[in-house]
């Protein structure tokens, strides 16, 4: 966000010495050639235009040309820190345009890799979200399609085009982490359905608070089977 920041500054400056110069040169040449401003003006779009600087006044006008060039520099580099800080550069937009239709999972660990598996088997879209780059790559190796970013960045969420997503799993593996993953899907996309990860019973009400539409406690839901499959044996 610095660098969006700091190129807009540029930009602002350079286009506040452009119209500076520019206001000055038509005035110049609205005096000097007695005519109106409006005239003078076009004198200069058609020095610009057709680059004849040939004129008494043509040294003013090869420097706000250049002032132009400078300005469209400042342009372009904002413009493309401003794609990198939204969307992680110009790579990521265009894969975040195909991204529609799947389900974001956060955390490319045991879990979120077996809930991927899982809906890949049904013939459903994935997109797992994970920071650290060696299981990043690990999962691509093993066809997943991964986005190595943190899923605690807001920026995470539009990069994976969350708006065209069909759901969200938070599975992180603390659960403070997996707080701000449902706060911060909610806010980018309010009717997503989101279901997380959970260690801690007592975490169950925050999570619903902050909008989780399904709270999943893995250790309790093991305990659970196990339990039932004891049971189904027993009977026979």
């Amino acid at each position: 966000m610095d660098n969006v920041k700091e190129a807009g500054q540029k930009v602002l400056i350079s286009a506040t010495v452009l119209f500076i110069v520019f206001l000055l040169l038509a005035l110049l040449i609205s005096t000097d050639s007695k005519l109106s401003f409006d005239s003078a003006i076009g004198v200069i779009s058609y020095a610009l235009e057709t680059f004849h600087f040939t004129l008494n006044y043509g040294i003013f006008l090869l420097f706000l040309s250049l002032f132009i060039g400078v300005f469209a520099v400042y342009l372009f580099e904002f413009i493309v820190a401003l794609i990198k800080s939204e969307f992680g550069g110009v790579i990521y937009m265009a894969q975040t345009l195909r991204f529609r239709n799947h389900y974001i999972i956060c955390g490319g660990g045991r879990i979120g890799e077996r809930i991927a598996s899982m809906l890949k088997e049904k013939g459903e879209k994935t997109l797992i979200v994970e920071s650290d780059e060696t299981r990043a790559l690990e999962l691509k190796k093993l066809g997943f399609r991964v986005l190595k970013e943190s899923a605690l960045e807001e920026k995470t969420y539009k990069m994976a085009n969350i708006k065209m997503a069909n759901g969200l799993f938070a599975a992180l593996g603390q659960d403070v982490d997996n707080f701000i993953v449902v706060l911060n899907a909610k806010e980018a996309s309010k009717n997503l359905k989101v279901i997380t990860r959970c260690n801690l019973i007592r975490n169950i009400k925050k999570f619903k608070e902050l909008g989780a539409d399904e709270v999943v406690l893995p250790e309790i839901v093991g305990a659970d089977r196990m339990v039932y499959l004891a049971e189904k044996s027993k009977k026979r």
